[in-house]
């Protein structure tokens, strides 16, 4: 009977550990759209044709998105440090600097205005991007918004920064394509004449 015994704890033991894998694996998977939905939004405000607007909207999509994302991990999001969030993001000079220009050159009218929405688009949704995955590891490995160390979150945030950046250049090309494959072949003809 020990036997049996032993070989049903055991059983349960396995079943709940692969529970709580599945549960885990669900709860980041539903966190990874949360992002996603976030750096589509953060592309759209990098749009914005006003210079320094995109910038006050982008970060208002990062806190919400934070927000969002503790919720989601059942930590309380009442008290967000946002010094504490705001030092992870404009700590990244790099990032904040070519933001910051790309924002200037929208106040060149025409062509100005043109380059400066694409690349401030895509810096807003890798910056969304990098920023979502920093918090997900934070609150997967049990962290909440008290604790959070944004200096300690800097080299991450610059890896995730970088594969953001490819995320957001990979969703213009699909917003492209989709686009031209919606056109008319009366339309594409008359382009490649």
């Amino acid at each position: 009977m020990d036997q049996d015994t032993a070989k049903i704890s055991e059983t349960i033991d396995e079943l709940e550990t692969n529970l709580h894998a599945v549960a885990s694996a669900l709860r980041r998977s539903e966190a990874q759209n949360i992002v996603e939905t976030n750096v589509i939004t953060s592309m759209a405000s990098g749009l914005i044709p006003v210079p320094i607007f995109d910038m006050i909207s982008l970060t208002n999509i990062q806190f919400h998105m934070i927000q969002t994302l503790a919720e989601h991990y059942e930590i309380p999001a009442d008290n967000i440090n946002k010094s504490l969030i705001t030092s992870l993001i404009f700590g990244s000079l790099p990032a904040i600097s070519i933001l910051g220009l790309g924002s200037f050159f929208k106040s060149i009218p025409g062509i100005g205005s043109l380059a400066g929405s694409g690349s401030v688009s895509i810096i807003s949704g890798a910056i969304s991007y990098a920023v979502g995955q920093v918090f997900i590891r934070h609150f997967q490995e049990g962290g909440t918004l008290e604790d959070f160390n944004p200096v300690s979150a800097k080299e991450y945030f610059n890896e995730q920064f970088k594969a953001g950046k490819l995320i957001a250049s990979d969703l213009i090309q699909e917003i492209k394509q989709r686009k031209k494959d919606k056109l008319p072949d009366s339309e594409t003809s008359s382009d490649a004449a």
